[in-house]
């Protein structure tokens, strides 16, 4: 990534060449703090204090603005990558969805659901996982760590430094996979209260003696295991 150094109150600053999932998560987050405020903006690319950017000269102030008058803007649109490398390690795109872990999907939604863009980097940490094996002729060919719950916080905090544009391809890829599901989940839970409704009919109208030893919350329980399997098939398609 292109970087530019400058030596500011004898200090190197590098200032990158676009904006990272982490700036994006900043502006969103604050949005009345960086509309037209060009020294807040010029803080968050360069990591310098807004008071200390205001003792620079004027000169080194114009050279920044120039070099990121271009690559503040986000792009609507933005090609999926499928993999990439970030600080010597390269990472993979989820490729296989039927194999996820059922804790992905319990954690993409409370991410996806609870404030998402304070989360966007836990959501790229669950899609992007490090690459363990790959063909080497065929990029879409690769197989990724196996996910792992106590390891997204970790990743999460990588993924707050890598471009922007990673997230907004994955993000349409991301959000067309999560509808499928939501639909696929709510259809299945609607079967599921229809034919609760009819077991607990059932179940009433049973003498007291059948009522003891089919117990309700064990058929409930079997109920709920068989919906898990069917989830399982749902998510596969």
């Amino acid at each position: 990534m292109e970087k530019l150094e400058l030596l500011l109150n004898n200090e190197v600053v590098e200032v990158p060449s676009e904006m990272t999932l982490g700036m994006y998560q900043q502006m969103m987050l604050n949005p009345e703090l960086y509309e037209n405020n060009t020294v807040q903006l010029l803080s968050l690319f360069t990591g310098i204090p807004t008071n200390q950017l205001k003792n620079c000269s004027t000169d080194e102030i114009q050279l920044i603005e120039y070099f990121l008058q271009d690559k503040v803007k986000i792009p609507k649109q933005q090609e999926v990558i499928l993999n990439f490398i970030h600080n010597d390690v390269e990472y993979g795109l989820e490729n296989d969805w039927s194999k996820l872990a059922w804790g992905a999907w319990i954690d993409f939604e409370v991410y996806s659901t609870d404030n998402i863009y304070a989360n966007l980097h836990k959501i790229m940490a669950i899609l992007y996982r490090p690459i363990i094996s790959k063909d080497k002729k065929n990029v879409k060919k690769y197989k990724i760590v196996p996910y792992k719950s106590e390891e997204i916080e970790d990743r999460a905090e990588i993924m707050k430094h890598v471009p922007l544009t990673y997230w907004l391809g994955a993000s349409q890829f991301f959000f067309s996979i999560g509808l499928i599901f939501i639909k696929n989940m709510e259809a299945s839970l609607a079967w599921e209260n229809r034919i609760n409704r009819k077991i607990l009919k059932g179940w009433t109208m049973l003498p007291k003696f059948l009522q003891r030893k089919l117990p309700l919350d064990s058929i409930l329980i079997s109920r709920s295991n068989s919906r898990k399997k069917t989830l399982q098939k749902l998510t596969k398609s």
